[in-house]
Parts: structure tokens; C-alpha cells; sequence
């Protein structure tokens, strides 16, 4: 039975993977990997644009990269805020003391693109402290109208720090 899972497991993504070739269209396949990467260094600045931007809480940096239908989830699908409510919470809830994003790596599929991260952040909730490490999985669409990527969704986990005073 094990073994009928993993062909199973197997056959499944490497048709996720054709589909996925498949549905980048032509732009991808014709030119290769070069544009691949150009594309994905790209989203890979907008993440480090974003991040910056969460801590200098810029309003204008945060409306031009965060779509107008952005929403947090949780690892298991859960919402846990729809834009209005993230940027609320951003400006009236949250005192962030340090917050930066690692082992960034971007995936182009079209017009649509996950970039995966490790963020570490610690800092305040409503007074609440806080000291996390997230695995973080981030949608990007590009926009038809001009062309720029705008994140679409976050999807993360979160693992509170272990210090000397946690058990």
C-alpha cells in the first residue's frame, strides 16, 4: 500500500509540474530560464521592499504592493485577515522591534508566482509581547493593467522563539 502512495504521490506532482509549465504559457517556455530568474530576483526585491516597508509602516509603499483583495492565512487555510484588518493591526496593534525575511526563493507560474520565506520577528501585540519564527508562503499576481506584481495572500506558520525563561 505504501508503495502505491508514493507512485501515486510521485505521478501527482510531476503532473502539477506539466500543468504548471504548461499554464506559464509561452512567454516562459520560449525564453527560458533567464527570464525565469529576471522574474524571480524581481519578486525576491518586492519581498525585501515589502518587509521594509512593514517597518517603516509606509502606507504608500504598503497600498502600491499589497492588492486591494490581499488576505492572511493560516498554515491550515484559515482566515485570519483580510487587508483592511492586516493594515489596521499594522498601524494600531502592532510595535514591531525587529522583523526581517530569510532563505527567500521566488517561483514564476505566469502570471501568478509564491515566494517561500523564513521570517523572524519579534515585538508587541495590544502589549502583548511576542517572538516568533514563521514559514511563510506569499502569492504574487501581476497586474494586467500595468504589469507590476502586487501580493495577493500570505499563508503562514508560526513557532514562538524558545528562550532561557520558555519551557
Amino acid at each position: 500500500m505504501k508503495l502505491y502512495l508514493r507512485i501515486l504521490l510521485i505521478g501527482f506532482s510531476t503532473l502539477a509540474t506539466q500543468v504548471a509549465a504548461t499554464v506559464a504559457g509561452p512567454e516562459i517556455k520560449a525564453t527560458g530560464q533567464v527570464n525565469q530568474d529576471s522574474k524571480s530576483a524581481e519578486l525576491v526585491a518586492l519581498t525585501n521592499d515589502w518587509t521594509e516597508a512593514i517597518n517603516k509602516k509606509d502606507r504608500s509603499k504598503l497600498e502600491a504592493l499589497m492588492a486591494p483583495d490581499y488576505a492572511l492565512y493560516g498554515w491550515n487555510g484559515e482566515l485570519w485577515a483580510p487587508r483592511s484588518v492586516w493594515l489596521d493591526n499594522l498601524y494600531h496593534h502592532i510595535e514591531i522591534q525587529h522583523y526581517e525575511h530569510r532563505d527567500i526563493a521566488a517561483y514564476v507560474y505566469g502570471d501568478f508566482a509564491n515566494v517561500t520565506s523564513i521570517a523572524d520577528w519579534r515585538g508587541s501585540m495590544n502589549g502583548k509581547p511576542f517572538n516568533e519564527v514563521d514559514l511563510v508562503v506569499d502569492t504574487w499576481r501581476q497586474t494586467k493593467t500595468n504589469g507590476k506584481w502586487q501580493v495577493v495572500s500570505r499563508t503562514s506558520h508560526a513557532e514562538p522563539v524558545k528562550t532561557s525563561s520558555t519551557p
